[in-house]
């Protein structure tokens, strides 16, 4: 079976001591999920009712943990809702990672369902640190 970018990230994480993702799913996202699945527990899906929850979920893991919280949403306004609790990561100095689906390539700029500039909208809350995979070999420009 051939490796997906999902089966990537997944097993970067994992290499980076993470053991735990606070989410919420949707289909902006559901290669990540079939990594998660594939990988037979080496990170454990935490699901939270709602987006918001899932990033201050991250935010406390990485608080009491002092490791790396990682959380994830579909695009749109579910990666809108991390906004609030990736704050929270920020404001208290807290290693946190979102990762969130986008809408296909050829369909940016169109006003497709749900799309946003998420570049834009998580560059105040994030600074540098954005990035958007747009290709599987972007994933290497992206520091993953």
């Amino acid at each position: 079976m051939t490796t997906t970018v999902g089966d990537f990230i997944v097993e970067r994480l994992y290499q980076w001591g993470v053991r735990r993702i606070y989410g919420y799913p949707g289909d902006g996202i559901n290669g990540v999920f079939g990594a998660l699945n594939r990988a037979d527990g080496k990170i454990r899906f935490i699901q939270a009712r709602h987006e918001e929850m899932a990033a201050f979920m991250a935010a406390a893991d990485a608080k009491f943990s002092g490791q790396l919280g990682v959380c994830i949403a579909t695009s749109g306004p579910g990666a809108t809702h991390l906004l609030t609790g990736l704050y929270d990561a920020r404001m208290d100095h807290m290693p946190v990672l979102a990762i969130t689906g986008q809408q296909a390539r050829t369909a940016l700029g169109g006003h497709y369902q749900q799309e946003l500039d998420l570049v834009s909208v998580f560059k105040d809350v994030a600074g540098a640190f954005v990035q958007q995979a747009s290709a599987p070999a972007r994933r290497r420009r992206c520091g993953i």
